[in-house]
């Protein structure tokens, strides 16, 4: 496994290798989480390039997104605390939906991608943005009903796109 502090490593990868010694992402995967959040109306695969793409996030580009998170000047059109507040605002408009246990479910998800002695300061800013990014997915879902979300959507998964180029 590669550690995140370790600056003279041959390849780009945070995690060289699944933990625990499993083949895939799926398998790191809790599976009452996946039928949790398939009682509330979500399959995973909807979330399946999020996933792949934390899984195979580069230590460059969680250097990118740390910076991003933990500077105030990072970006003139993005910042960390107006994403928190539009997150509150997502949360509360999902809420009214139905849906008050997918955002909890999928940060239960992301947050076992990188468990254990895996965890650093970076592990912990990519999983909060991933979060944002699927919250993201779940408000466009719901766009309809309110055409704010489709704006707050597009603040909460701005660090993914623009890192991630997703």
């Amino acid at each position: 496994m590669q550690d995140f502090e370790d600056w003279e490593v041959d390849t780009d990868q945070v995690r060289t290798e699944p933990p625990g010694g499993r083949l895939t992402l799926t398998a790191i995967l809790y599976y009452p989480d996946i039928l949790d959040l398939r009682l509330a109306g979500y399959e995973l695969e909807r979330f399946e390039s999020l996933l792949f793409a934390l899984d195979s996030a580069s230590y460059r580009k969680a250097l990118r997104v740390s910076s991003m998170l933990n500077r105030s000047d990072a970006s003139p059109i993005w910042n960390r605390h107006r994403a928190n507040q539009i997150e509150l605002l997502v949360l509360d408009s999902i809420h009214e939906y139905g849906l008050a246990q997918v955002p909890q479910l999928l940060r239960m998800i992301l947050g076992r991608v990188y468990e254990g002695s895996l965890q650093s300061y970076l592990t912990i800013d990519l999983v909060e943005v991933f979060y944002w990014a699927c919250l993201a997915e779940v408000a466009r879902d719901y766009a309809w009903r309110d055409s704010r979300l489709n704006e707050w959507a597009d603040y909460l998964s701005y660090p993914v796109r623009n890192v991630f180029e997703l």
